[in-house]
């Protein structure tokens, strides 16, 4: 390699793996029965749960009314009803007895959506009401949703999108005109090394086992996972995943980075750090080591995931996404529901974009 090109190289990795901002995910709030948060974007999402005042619990409820509001000016307004297939092929909506809207049922995620002004009409309803009832064509149950707290989750909306004292505002409206935020969805710089099979043995990860925390989390069937990483001229890089404990549901991992110099005049085997996150895992918690719950590694993207469940039904929890720069994971994206209320759909909290860094090397001479 010529002079030229080595510095260019150290350049790219120095350029990728600094002056990125840490991702800061934003909060959800709850207001009695409805969850509301938003992402770095602006955008927002607000989501009814099961009734909290020691009812009827899950009776009549088959699944949430998810509210999403884009941050632009161009408003994208959707309102969503999940619930499981049913021989049905429409829907009436009613709110306090009164029919707010009609219309098809269809096969996919969201089987009732609801978009643009007709989406509006039907969030007004939705502030003013107690109680909103989705039935089939012949009058058959199929969700029933508590509106307690939906005004407040629909205000807190309003306030962060800047939309408060403006005409576009759902609850807090006013005269103003609206102006968005700039809010500009960060890029991650990814420098991606060559792609290399050579990745740690058995006896390497066993080594590593004994002397990590989860020496004495581990019981059952375990399974210690090793992805290679890549390499860069002598270098040799590899994920590996290790069991660290499990439970009905959530499977715990910690990330490991292994690294390898091939060296002709000396041996060097693998050494191995705890990896980088540029946002903790929330499951391992901020200043311990990271770990990892249900994860998955996609080798052609080079994305970990971790989805922590907060019980069996999937109602609550977290995921991130994270993509690997050559030197740490950056998040890419964030969900989360804090409530453990019925809410399937969980809210986006973060969201990131990639690039591929391109490294451009002079001819040697």
């Amino acid at each position: 390699m010529s002079p030229i090109s080595f510095i260019v190289g150290i350049f790219a990795t120095i350029t990728a793996a600094t002056a990125q901002p840490a991702a800061q995910p934003g909060g959800i709030r709850t207001f009695r029965d409805w969850a509301v948060g938003c992402d770095n974007g602006g955008n927002c999402q607000a989501v009814s749960l099961v009734p909290d005042d020691g009812g009827s619990g899950f009776d009549g409820w088959d699944g949430p009314v998810s509210i999403v509001r884009t941050a632009g000016k161009d408003d994208i307004f959707r309102i969503r009803v999940l619930f499981p297939a049913r021989e049905m092929d429409r829907y009436r909506m009613n709110i306090d007895g009164k029919l707010v809207d009609t219309g098809p049922i269809v096969q996919g995620d969201y089987p009732i959506e609801i978009v643009g002004t007709d989406a509006e009409k039907v969030a007004k309803a939705i502030i003013n009401g107690r109680n909103l009832v989705i039935q089939g064509p012949q009058g058959e149950n199929i969700t029933q949703i508590s509106l307690a707290g939906s005004s407040a989750a629909l205000r807190y909306i309003d306030e962060k999108q800047q939309r408060a004292g403006t005409a576009t505002a759902l609850v807090a409206r006013g005269p103003r005109e609206y102006q968005p935020a700039d809010s500009e969805i960060p890029t991650i710089t990814v420098d991606r090394w060559d792609d290399s099979k050579l990745a740690p043995e058995t006896g390497d990860i066993v080594a590593l086992v004994e002397k990590s925390r989860c020496k004495d989390e581990r019981y059952g069937l375990v399974e210690d996972q090793v992805f290679p990483l890549g390499k860069r001229g002598n270098r040799f890089r590899a994920l590996v995943l290790i069991s660290c404990g499990s439970g009905a549901y959530n499977f715990s991992s910690a990330p490991f980075i292994g690294e390898y110099v091939a060296n002709p005049r000396a041996t060097s085997g693998w050494t191995f750090a705890p990896a980088r996150f540029d946002r903790q895992p929330s499951w391992g918690g901020e200043g311990t080591d990271p770990l990892l719950v249900n994860a998955s590694w996609d080798e052609r993207e080079r994305k970990l995931s971790s989805y922590g469940k907060g019980r069996g039904l999937g109602d609550c929890g977290s995921a991130e996404n994270y993509i690997w720069d050559g030197d740490m994971f950056r998040l890419t994206d964030a969900s989360a529901m804090p409530e453990c209320r019925g809410a399937y759909e969980w809210i986006s909290i973060w969201r990131a974009n990639y690039r591929i860094l391109e490294v451009t090397t002079a001819p040697a001479e």
